[in-house]
């Protein structure tokens, strides 16, 4: 089915150039046909009264399953499944057209990802990164209901990689906290090569520099959190061979942590909230390109829609384009998505969202849900 955006406002730099009002914007096949002037198309007419519309959203740190750390980790496997199905619905009310799940207990990001593809429910696109591998620390065996996998050893990395992406995972995320970092150089050398040699990106929690650096040095494709990055590791990353993916909204005060008051959370997470209003600050006036992820619950932020935006503009004074720009375009080529999506041009997937207002010229107009929501050429259909 094809439809045909009328009166619409497109932003140029989202949109190959294109900008204005009054404008229109067709889809044919699921995919966008015409940017600007859709004279000629036939489809559905939707009157988007002045609006202006964006490319959908990134999500690029996510979570589809937060019920093992919100207590709920006891439920049977199907009713993980519909409850990773609901979170999944939610992201796309709040315009996030594409995730990256992050990890997830028994990889229910991929099974969630079939179901969406197979057209069982209009979910957004999701790009999975299977369970997280952690090096053991212990001989306690990983509760089978958490997202993490514990592995030690070069070998054990390399195998585990091969398995998370033979079991469907588009990339393979490590995990590499403390300072010094619990992940050996060798432990993420052996499986950023198997990922690397498979076609697979490497995503790594890295908030402390030791682990930053391991990163860098072993050639992972993104730096989640990156809270205490320093200069020189700025200036490593001009090259943009590789890249950071900032989460601030997870450190507000106005999303909850399972055993933590709100102020309890604000005391201890103050100094990390700190450093990243320093260090990303740093990051965002080096020009380098990032992503726009929020490891939040989605049950919490659909309550907070914008929050992300909301923080990166409060705690890192970031201009509204740039946010943008991060959240769509520069979240694409992240993910690896580029010429996917991520911008409103002519063969891009339809992943569309309708907002009121100017969010480029105010970015509080991203502080409510999209008025409507298209992924894939296809309309969501609320939660």
């Amino acid at each position: 089915m094809g439809y045909v955006f009328e009166n619409c406002r497109l932003i140029p730099e989202l949109s190959g150039g294109v900008g204005g009002e009054g404008l229109a914007v067709a889809v044919e096949g699921g995919k966008i046909a015409a940017a600007g002037c859709a004279e000629g198309f036939e489809g559905e007419r939707i009157d988007c009264r002045g609006g202006t519309l964006l490319p959908g959203l990134f999500d690029s740190h996510a979570h589809l399953s937060y019920d093992y750390y919100n207590g709920v980790i006891r439920l049977d496997d199907f009713k993980l499944l519909i409850n990773s199905c609901l979170s999944a619905k939610r992201y796309l009310a709040m315009g996030f057209t594409t995730i990256r799940d992050m990890g997830s207990p028994k990889r229910l990001s991929v099974r969630v990802r079939e179901a969406a593809e197979r057209g069982l429910f209009v979910g957004p696109r999701i790009v999975s990164g299977g369970m997280i591998l952690r090096p053991a620390v212990s001989d306690t065996q990983a509760d089978p209901n958490c997202f993490l996998r514990y592995v030690s050893g070069a070998a054990e990395f390399e195998r585990a990689a091969r398995e998370e992406i033979g079991g469907g995972a588009d990339f393979v995320k490590l995990y590499a906290p403390g300072e010094p970092s619990e992940l050996l150089p060798e432990e993420m050398a052996a499986a950023v090569r198997i990922a690397h040699r498979l076609g697979r990106r490497v995503a790594v929690h890295a908030h402390d520099p030791g682990a930053i650096d391991m990163c860098l040095d072993c050639g992972a494709d993104t730096i989640e959190h990156a809270s205490h990055i320093r200069p020189d590791q700025i200036e490593r990353l001009r090259s943009g061979a590789q890249h950071i993916v900032p989460t601030l909204a997870v450190l507000s005060g106005d999303i909850p942590t399972p055993g933590f008051t709100k102020e309890q959370k604000e005391r201890a997470l103050r100094p990390l909230l700190e450093a990243n209003g320093r260090n990303i600050t740093a990051a965002y006036r080096a020009g380098l390109v990032m992503g726009f992820g929020t490891d939040c619950d989605s049950a919490d932020l659909i309550r907070l829609p914008g929050l992300e935006f909301r923080m990166r503009r409060e705690r890192c004074g970031m201009g509204n384009i740039d946010m943008l720009l991060q959240a769509t375009k520069y979240s694409a080529l992240i993910c690896g998505l580029e010429g996917v999506t991520g911008e409103i041009r002519p063969g891009l997937d339809a992943d569309l969202i309708l907002v009121p207002g100017r969010p480029d010229e105010d970015i509080s107009a991203m502080y409510a849900l999209p008025e409507l929501v298209m992924a894939r050429g296809r309309l969501a259909d609320g939660v």
